[in-house]
């Protein structure tokens, strides 16, 4: 039994890379401001941050699971 497995590699537009990319380095600088609140002793500040940080992860959760089977 010999069962063969393919990998697929699909193309995706340009745009959608850069999509990609910025939605990374918006995560990026909201973990970084994150971090920085909180050491700061701003209890606000870092709570509003990791509130928009973890939405933003799961929202790119999400498209990409959406997405995936395009």
């Amino acid at each position: 039994m010999s069962e063969k497995y393919v990998i697929e590699i699909k193309k995706r537009p340009w745009y959608e890379w850069i999509l990609w990319a910025i939605w990374f380095l918006a995560e990026i600088f909201i973990l970084q401001n994150a971090i920085a609140s909180g050491a700061e002793l701003e209890p606000r500040a870092a709570t509003l941050f990791w509130v928009m940080f973890f939405v933003l992860l799961v929202a790119g959760g999400v498209v990409w699971y959406l997405r995936r089977d395009k």
